[in-house]
């Protein structure tokens, strides 16, 4: 029997070498394109700010919703790290589809297709004018009607002006 370890190191070191997205693509692992959206092109300083983040998912996949039925199960999560002078006041899920798998009695909570879910942030009243940029994370882990693959962290970030303070 020929031993495999060979050929499985350098696949692992590619995947380092290319970078998550492209490994993805190349070995057929299904992936969602994210758009981060921010809803005004500027905010003022003790504003609040709201956008959402459009996830659209490869034919056939669906990711589990952020409140799965099951505990084992992994939820999408859009999490943020917000500069210092912004808080996270809201994220908002769409609703939950069913999705009935073959052989299973109750049907998972799942988001197929396309979504988005939508934030708020509030923008303390002390930032200073300038370009703001708000990183965050989707997690998430892709399934088809056979299997689901290892979880993704993609990061996301959105980009707004602050403006001056009006007088």
């Amino acid at each position: 029997m020929p031993k495999l370890r060979p050929i499985f190191a350098p696949l692992a070191l590619l995947a380092v070498a290319v970078g998550a997205a492209p490994a993805e693509a190349q070995f057929g692992r299904p992936s969602a394109e994210l758009t981060p959206v921010v809803e005004q092109s500027a905010v003022q300083p003790g504003e609040t700010l709201t956008g959402r983040l459009r996830v659209v998912l490869d034919e056939g996949i669906h990711v589990q919703s952020d409140a799965p039925r099951e505990e084992y199960l992994i939820p999408t999560r859009l999490t943020f790290d917000p500069p210092e002078g912004v808080t996270v006041e809201e994220v908002t899920y769409p609703p939950a589809s069913d999705w009935f798998l073959q052989g299973q009695d109750e049907p998972l909570a799942v988001f197929e297709s396309e979504f988005a879910i939508e934030w708020r942030l509030a923008v303390g009243p002390d930032l200073a004018p300038g370009e703001l940029v708000v990183p965050g994370n989707f997690q998430y882990q892709s399934c088809d009607d056979r299997l689901c693959y290892p979880p993704v962290t993609a990061p996301v970030e959105w980009r707004v002006r602050v403006e001056a303070p009006r007088q």
